[in-house]
């Protein structure tokens, strides 16, 4: 028996590979499911803070890929032209604000309901993890 950890073998260039577009969106085609699905089961208010809990994980999810995108090396992915770390940090920190500020106007003026809104905001992580196991049809170019 060897200590050395065992090697994966190398990626297959033919094989479809998710992006973060994918998981973009997914996510909003999920959150449309279950918009619908909350108008069909728990009416119109329910539907609308499901529905806004979506658009803000649809905005949070655009956001991470604009600074991951602008983070990384030009020549680390196709079209990425790179940035200003410092400014791309500002971003994050404004878009936090921004993010919790915004959940609070919303939750605090009864504007949305909070339970839906979360269950709207949870087409972030589903979208994520559906975009990873439901790669496109198509390779990667």
């Amino acid at each position: 028996m060897s200590d050395a950890p065992e090697e994966l073998p190398p990626p297959d260039d033919d094989q479809p590979v998710a992006t973060a577009a994918d998981a973009i969106k997914m996510a909003a085609v999920i959150g449309a499911a279950f918009t619908l699905g909350a108008l069909a089961i728990s009416g119109k208010r329910a539907a609308l803070s499901v529905f806004v809990g979506a658009v803000i994980a649809v905005g949070n999810l655009v956001a991470l890929r604009a600074i991951i995108r602008a983070l990384l090396p030009a020549d680390a992915e196709p079209g990425n032209a790179g940035g200003s770390g410092a400014a791309w940090a500002l971003f994050a920190v404004l878009k936090m604000a921004l993010l919790f500020g915004g959940v609070w106007v919303l939750l605090t003026r009864g504007m949305v309901d909070p339970i839906p809104l979360v269950v709207g905001y949870g087409v972030l992580p589903i979208g994520i993890t559906a975009s990873a196991l439901l790669p496109p049809a198509k390779p990667r170019s």
